[in-house]
């Protein structure tokens, strides 16, 4: 049947609530096409049909739900399509020299094959035996029977969406052990195996773990019960501020789109899980929405999720994989919900974003001289004004670098005239690294040393002589105020009446209230404070003062500092190791052992404290050094002591962190 008149009503209708590129024909042609045994009913009744059916689901929800080629979800795995699917027909493990590898899923549909596999027994001892900045792993590739290579291309298939990934797969033990999702091209239909080939394990360095993985799986038709998460695509149809509802009333639609300020905030798709939902959108925004014409993307979108009553619904944030930055002025996010049942509609909201502008850059000129010195520092106290602030360069210093790559640095100390500017500062013609493996040089920005002070450097691989012009890029926080809103109504489930979410004891909005008053001490409070502050060197100052900030004197350089119970002493870090300091007598005993998260027993005898692999106590004489039996346990927090003075409490980092 090809009724143009019925197509293009059909397609008017669909239009108002489903994506352009969405093309309903072909599968509306087919149904209306085909003949069986069963008499039809005549052809415009069943057209209607259709019609009052999409009419239908819109005004279920308010929303339109999309028509595409990715129909399905599986956690870990991501979007799907159902028609010839297959899956792992059983787990597959090998291991060597103690070391697990374990294939955990495969799924192969008509765009791809995904395949997780997970590693356990690694350490972080062979992770750094060639130094912490690896190299690591390897190209992994997927073999098939007739000898064909697959290489990984994670953009295949779904790259035209973002993807959120919930990774369902854990390890015994965290890093260098993890789980690792890979994409391939789709298996052809008539190959039912495939080999997996891992050079070298993703968190090791050559040599450091076995080698030459080669892993063979078998696939099977995906089981008829297999139930795939529903995609809900919603979108905004254009022009209708409100919908007829079934019951006769009028309701206002409930809007996925949300505009404000030049940034546009969209929801693009709900997926269904058994123990809730999970909401995909992008935060998007034009140049022109930033005074200077310019602005960096944003890294994450706060959203908060609340109900039909206001209150706030706990979510999560859902990695995203494909086409998660379209451009560079959008942000794709993602975050999941941890049950179902909800008084809708649900509304996701934005209050305020913080991002960052770029202002035009700047430069100016340094004369260096013919024989400068390590060391040596240029007083410059210039003014730049940039986007309506003021960035003033105090000086410049040459200092060495301890990096083999590099022989020398520029260090440019700034002072901004508002908190959290950055800059990033180039030779217009910089100097090349010594060695080809090394990256970077010719520009960085720093962290702040103070609120308003920072350091920018340039590197480079001999001492800098004469006459240099240099560019400055300046980063500076922007807040745009809202608020974006987008709502969703949630099917109904059979579930409990939902209850209200227990609310924090402590909020942002408490918090603001408590610092702006200025109650007296109360009098049976005592004791002191202990403070770092940066003042530009390798490790912070410590100060201690009395509660009210009065008696601040600096006690030593160091870090994790950490104030006995009775407020007698104080044990810190140093370069040289852990020192305990008397703060009557100003004597300091040094351990000759190095740690940090330093913990005072309940009875100010002993110490515990964590050198990241080895957990100790150690007595606050420096003597009856012990190191405790953690098991295989390999990333170590000290926690704290139970009263008793003898039970020590320590966090491990395992599959989950």
């Amino acid at each position: 049947m090809k009724d143009e008149s019925l197509r293009k009503s059909l397609q008017a209708i669909a239009s108002r609530g489903i994506p352009e590129n969405i093309n309903l024909w072909p599968h509306l042609a087919d149904t209306l096409e085909k003949t069986d045994a069963v008499p039809r009913r005549p052809k415009w009744k069943l057209a209607w049909t259709i019609i009052i059916v999409l009419l239908g689901l819109s005004i279920v929800t308010g929303v339109a739900y999309a028509v595409g080629r990715i129909t399905g979800y599986l956690p870990g795995i991501g979007f799907v399509q159902p028609s010839s699917l297959r899956v792992l027909a059983r787990p597959v493990s090998q291991t060597r020299d103690g070391i697990t590898v374990t294939i955990e899923q495969v799924v192969v549909d008509s765009e791809r094959t995904v395949v997780v596999y997970k590693t356990e027994g690694l350490t972080i001892a062979a992770a750094n035996s060639r130094g912490e900045g690896g190299p690591f792993g390897s190209t992994q590739l997927l073999r098939l029977p007739d000898g064909t290579l697959m290489e990984e291309d994670p953009d295949i298939g779904y790259t035209d969406t973002p993807e959120p990934v919930i990774n369902d797969v854990r390890t015994q033990g965290g890093w260098p052990n993890y789980v690792w999702r890979l994409v391939y091209p789709p298996i052809p239909t008539l190959v039912d195996e495939g080999i997996l080939l891992i050079p070298i394990l993703q968190t090791m360095p050559a040599g450091a773990a076995p080698e030459n993985w080669a892993m063979t799986f078998h696939l099977k038709p995906a089981p008829v019960d297999m139930t795939l998460a529903p995609i809900i695509g919603v979108t905004q149809p254009d022009g209708i501020a409100e919908v007829t509802q079934a019951a006769g009333t009028v309701g206002p639609m409930l809007s996925t789109t949300s505009t404000h300020n030049g940034f546009t905030l969209l929801l693009d798709n709900v997926i269904e899980l058994d123990d809730g939902f999970v909401f995909t959108g992008n935060l998007s925004w034009a140049n022109a929405s930033f005074p200077t014409g310019k602005g960096v993307r944003l890294q994450d979108v706060p959203l908060i999720l609340t109900d039909s009553s206001g209150q706030n619904i706990p979510i999560e944030p859902v990695q995203l994989v494909n086409g998660s930055y379209t451009n560079e002025n959008q942000t794709a996010w993602s975050y999941r919900t941890n049950r179902k049942a909800f008084s809708g509609p649900l509304m996701l909201s934005i209050a305020s974003i913080t991002t960052t502008m770029i202002a035009p850059d700047v430069n100016f000129e340094l004369d260096l001289g013919p024989n400068p010195q390590i060391g040596q520092i240029w007083e410059i106290n210039r003014d730049f004004v940039l986007a309506g602030h003021t960035l003033r360069l105090l000086s410049v210093q040459l200092i060495g670098d301890s990096n083999p790559c590099w022989k020398s640095d520029l260090n440019y100390n700034f002072l901004s005239d508002q908190a959290g500017v950055s800059a990033y500062v180039s030779d217009v013609i910089p100097q090349s690294a010594l060695e080809g493996t090394c990256s970077g040089g010719g520009g960085g920005g720093g962290g702040p040393v103070s609120p308003k002070l920072f350091t920018a450097g340039t590197s480079y691989s001999s001492l800098p002589t004469g006459l240099h012009r240099f560019t400055i890029t300046t980063y500076i926080p922007y807040t745009v105020s809202g608020p974006w809103q987008v709502t969703w109504n949630p099917p109904a489930v059979a579930a409990p009446t939902p209850t209200p979410e227990p609310g924090a004891c402590l909020t942002l909005e408490k918090w603001n209230q408590l610092i702006s008053r200025n109650d007296p001490l109360l009098s049976e409070v005592s004791g002191k404070i202990v403070i770092t502050v940066n003042e530009g060197g390798s490790l912070p100052a410590i100060y201690v003062s009395d509660l009210d900030g009065s008696g601040s004197r600096k006690i030593a350089t160091g870090a994790w500092p950490s104030l006995s119970s009775d407020g007698t002493r104080l044990v810190y870090s140093a370069g040289d190791g852990l020192h305990v300091y008397d703060l009557s007598t100003g004597k300091t005993s040094s351990f000759g052992t190095d740690g940090y998260r330093l913990i005072w027993s309940p009875e100010d005898t002993r110490l515990l404290y964590t050198t990241t692999f080895d957990l100790y106590v150690i007595n606050t004489d420096g003597s009856g050094l012990q190191k405790m039996d953690t098991g295989a346990a390999q990333v170590l927090s000290s926690v704290g002591w139970l009263p008793d003075n003898e039970t020590i409490v320590y966090g491990v980092m395992g599959g989950n962190g």
